[in-house]
């Protein structure tokens, strides 16, 4: 009898443990997307440095608020992060403030809808300063990155060095 209980066992273990992972449900994709807006668009600086807002643009809806930052810096590189703060109607500007984002959706290009009240809507920035003494013409990937708690995407951003920089506005 012995026997024959090691031979079912041994005959049902495989199909116990296929059916367990059937039914565990698979870790699911957050709800949003970083745009990568800056793929086709390098950001340029000087060999001067100096400082930009860049902004980020998400795609999707988020329940929790959203971390976000910048690595990859060149060495006395840095960055800070805020966040614009806007009512629609009347627009308006309300105020500014740090990370993270709050509960918001967004189409992928420019400000997000804020779920909270009173704001309408928000713009995120990564405030990224590069430092001087860097070659004209050279080129870096810089990584932005935005975090759920749960998911952390990336970005890859290009920076060119130029000897002169048009404005974007």
């Amino acid at each position: 009898m012995t026997f024959r209980f090691w031979r079912a066992a041994a005959l049902l273990a495989p199909a116990a443990i296929t059916a367990v992972a059937l039914a565990t449900p698979a870790a699911a994709s957050p709800s949003w997307q970083l745009t990568d807006q800056y793929a086709s668009s390098p950001v340029c600086y000087t060999p001067g440095g100096g400082s930009q807002d860049l902004e980020i643009n998400l795609s999707g809806s988020w329940s929790t608020p959203l971390t976000f930052g910048a690595s990859g810096l060149p060495s006395g590189g840095s960055y800070s992060d805020i966040i614009y703060y806007f009512a629609s109607s009347p627009y308006a500007f309300l105020s500014t403030g740090p990370a993270p984002m709050p509960p918001g959706s967004s189409n992928g290009t420019g400000p997000f809808t804020v779920t909270a009240t009173p704001q309408d809507f928000a713009e995120a920035y990564v405030v990224t300063a590069i430092p001087s003494g860097l070659a004209a013409n050279s080129s870096f990937n810089i990584t932005f990155w935005a975090s759920d708690g749960t998911t952390k995407q990336t970005e890859s951003v290009p920076i060119a060095i130029k000897t002169s920089c048009k404005r974007k506005y």
